[in-house]
């Protein structure tokens, strides 16, 4: 008896599917509306990046918010036990310590705003590089009309051409903006790292020098 083959079920994801890659089993071009598609389908994905990137480094902020407060209260123990028979070098060594802990906590605390929100904006950084992103981007909107009904003319007499330009412009952007902030999240992940080390260091010098 033969069986009858099953349908394979539909695989369920997340979000819209990716368009197809004009480099695999296709030897025509993509078409401009295909391109235009295939950009938006990319200025999504690096929002859902940048939103990753944001809540990674809020989560570093609250790390380092712990270790903050952490450094605080040991610097408050040492300050209510220390004997004044300690000798100078050990009080400058908890100094030492204590500052160096602070400096690197407070590094990687500005390694994470930049990774939430730079200081300088994309376009500061890399003005030559960014073409008008009208419709795409609110900045270059509002610099291109004046007022309701100069937008609403402007949007009526873009074309398949024009709207593929500015979304590769937003793309553009998106791309060295994802760039910029990911590489102030690893800077202050590795920053993190020897915070922590600084805190038990300072930890250990402390109840160290309590005992003695």
């Amino acid at each position: 008896m033969t069986e009858t083959p099953r349908a394979k079920p539909a695989q369920s994801g997340k979000g819209k599917p990716k368009p197809s890659d004009p480099s695999q089993g296709a030897d025509d071009p993509l078409t401009t509306s295909d391109l235009v598609d295939l950009t938006k389908w990319h200025i999504d994905r690096y929002d859902r990046l940048r939103s990753s990137t944001s809540v990674r480094a809020s989560v570093l902020l609250s790390a380092n918010a712990v270790l903050a407060t952490g450094s605080l209260i040991l610097v408050n123990y040492h300050i209510q036990t220390v004997k004044t028979s300690h000798k100078l070098w050990i009080e400058c060594l908890f100094g030492i310590f204590a500052a160096l802990a602070l400096a690197l906590i407070l590094r990687s605390l500005w390694g994470a705003i930049n990774a939430i929100a730079a200081r300088k904006t994309t376009r500061a950084l890399h003005s030559a590089e960014i073409p008008s992103r009208f419709l795409f981007n609110w900045g270059d909107t509002l610099n291109s009309v004046d007022g309701h009904s100069d937008f609403a003319r402007k949007v009526g007499e873009l074309g398949l051409e024009a709207v593929l330009g500015h979304s590769l412009a937003e793309l553009w952007t998106d791309i060295l903006q994802h760039s910029q902030r990911h590489r102030h999240l690893r800077s202050a992940i590795n920053t993190f790292r020897y915070c922590i080390m600084a805190v038990l260091g300072l930890a250990m010098f402390t109840f160290a020098a309590a005992l003695s």
